[in-house]
Parts: C-alpha cells; structure tokens; sequence
C-alpha cells in the first residue's frame, strides 16, 4: 500500500489546468480522495503564478472559485504546484530540478509525467488514453516519433488535435489541416547550420506551428508577441545539449529562461 492510499484524509492540491490536469482531478475523484486547487489572490492559479500559490479554492463545474481551507495537520499532496508556507507530503511534479519526473527519460514517461505519477501513488495502471495523455505532456515529440512505449503516434495526433478544436472552437478537419501543414513548413525551414526550424518574425508563425513542428519530429525556434508586449522566444523538440545550450545563451543575456533538457522544451522573455 503506498503512503497515499495508507491515508484517506490526504488532499491533491492541483495546479493549473491543462488535460492532463483534467485527467488527474477525474482520476483522484474516482479513488475517493479530496481535492483542491491551488489559488493565488483567491483565484485559481496559472501557469505562471502555479508555484507561488497563497490559498486553495474548488473550482465548480460553473467555473466559480470557492474559498476553501487546507487544514494544517492533513496530509497533501502537489500537482504542479507550490504553497507558500506548507510543505507536501508528496509533489507530483516533472518541470523543475529535483522533481520526481525531471530527468526521464521518453522512455519513462510514465514515471516522468505527473499523471503517471499520481496513478502509481493510487496503485492504478494507466489506461490507452492516459498513456497519450501522460506521454503528450512529458514528452511530445517523442511520442510522435513513436519513443513512448504503449503509444500509438496516430491516436496521439487525433486525441491532440480534438482537444485543440475543442478549446479553440476550430473544427477537427481545420485543426488537422493545420497541424500537417505547420510540419511541411517547419521541414522546408530547417536551417542546416543549426539543424532546427526558425520562425523568429511573430507575424509570420503558423496557428499550429508548436505541434506540427512536433509530429514532424523537428526542432523549432520560434518566437510570440505576449499581451504585456514583451517577445517569448521558444525553443521545443530538440536534444538535451540544444536545450541547454538555448537556456544558457539567454540567461547569459540577462533573460528570464525556463526549460527542462530531459523533456525537449525552453523558453525566454525579453524584458518590457
């Protein structure tokens, strides 16, 4: 019996929303366990305020935050996220140094996922759809170029691309489209001195440039104007030395950086 399971009082404190996310709330629900999201002045955190989080709320099916308190002595475990003041007794948790799945490998992506993680600390095995879902998130291009074992690249794309139609309000065929014409672009851009494909004008990036750089199993470089005004430059797909490299070259000038080389990804701000 894991630590979890051994107490049924423990609470999932969650991070901010994405599938995966979704997954594992449904997941936690289903074992019977409480949880709460992870909130920053009363509002549920995001990507960006996940891990400086100062209260925790329930976010309803009407979408309205809901104050809620995590008493001192219950046990609790984070996804993706961190509280000022409390101390866990399990992260779950792949994106910064030291967390659980940090350093796996595509491999591992089960056990590098944060969705992995939580259904071995339920004792769960992974269905088909969590398997895309934990390898999606952990590792994309890799699970496109078929490294994930028990992944199917082709159910990868489909459950990808219904997931963006269905946030974006596109349809499936558009959002396919899309995708297959982003990874014919990013293959005819490859600059062979760096041996990845750059789209560094933020006018001429394609809608779905991130995820048909990914089935093509290219590294790209691009870049995206953010509302505040400030330029990202992002950096996805390529070798654990590419990504290190791409971090140290920014950080060096001064940029605010964020990336794991296990896992492919970086990004930069320039400041405002």
């Amino acid at each position: 019996m894991s630590l979890v399971t051994r107490d049924r009082e423990t609470t999932f404190v969650l991070g901010a929303q994405d599938p995966e996310m979704r997954e594992i709330e449904r997941v936690v629900r289903e074992a019977g366990f409480a949880r709460v999201h992870a909130a920053r002045d009363g509002r549920r955190c995001t990507p960006m305020t996940a891990y400086a989080a100062d209260g925790v709320v329930e976010v309803g099916p009407d979408g309205m935050a809901r104050a809620q308190v995590l008493r001192p002595g219950v046990p609790a475990v984070w996804v993706e996220c961190r509280m000022t003041g409390r101390e866990p007794l399990v992260r779950v948790d792949h994106h910064h140094p030291g967390d659980p799945g940090y350093t796996s490998a595509p491999e591992d992506y089960l056990l590098g996922s944060s969705l992995g993680q939580v259904l071995s600390l339920l004792e769960r095995e992974p269905t088909e759809t969590q398997r895309l879902l934990a390898a999606s998130d952990h590792c994309l291009t890799a699970g496109y170029q078929g490294r994930c074992p028990g992944v199917d690249p082709h159910e990868l794309l489909f459950l990808r691309a219904s997931w963006k139609a269905r946030i974006t309000g596109r349809s499936l065929t558009d959002v396919m489209d899309g995708i297959l014409d982003a990874a014919t672009r990013v293959r005819r851009h490859i600059d062979s001195e760096f041996a990845e494909s750059r789209f560094l004008d933020p006018t001429t990036v394609p809608v779905d440039l991130p995820e048909g750089a990914a089935y093509a199993g290219v590294p790209v470089r691009y870049r995206a104007w953010l509302p505040e005004g400030r330029i990202k430059e992002m950096f996805k797909g390529g070798s654990p030395e590419a990504v290190a490299a791409f971090m140290a070259a920014h950080r060096d000038a001064g940029r605010e950086v964020y990336g794991n080389p296990h896992r492919g990804y970086a990004g930069a701000y320039w400041p405002a």
